[in-house]
């Protein structure tokens, strides 16, 4: 399978989550793309709680200049309501290595406002955790 040459990404709200999926290898340029178009989109949750669903079975991992920005956006989005992030991954071990270093909770100053995040290999086990902890992309009527 071909990947594109600095990777991509598409972003959906559905309900209260954020749907993520990253494909390829991303440098500077695509990471701060998606920040950018990420912020637009969170502006809709209205600093009520949200979720974010991540489905990286395609992406292929970052450059390091991208870990701090990532983990900004990543604080940023907390502050504005993030409070579960569900990373769907396959089953190596070095895409969640490099997630980990996007982790706030390594900068012990920051308030991570019971942000918690988890990891998966299926993304209905992703989708079952956030419906247990109140998040859905199915809006309730």
């Amino acid at each position: 399978m071909r990947f594109p040459k600095y990777g991509n990404f598409a972003l959906d709200i559905s309900g209260n989550v954020l749907e993520v999926f990253a494909t390829g290898a991303w440098n500077l340029k695509t990471a701060e793309a998606f920040t950018e178009e990420m912020y637009d989109l969170v502006l809709r949750f209205e600093d009520k709680p949200w979720a974010a669903l991540l489905d990286g079975r395609r992406w292929v991992l970052s450059t390091p200049e991208t870990q701090q920005l990532l983990t900004d956006a990543i604080k940023t989005n907390i502050t504005r309501g993030l409070r579960r992030s569900a990373y769907v991954l396959d089953s190596g071990m070095v895409k969640r290595a490099q997630l980990e270093y996007t982790h706030p909770a390594k900068e012990r100053a920051f308030n991570l406002q019971g942000y918690e995040r988890n990891y998966f290999q299926n993304y209905f086990s992703a989708l079952n955790w956030l419906n247990k902890e109140g998040f859905s992309p199915i809006e309730k009527i």
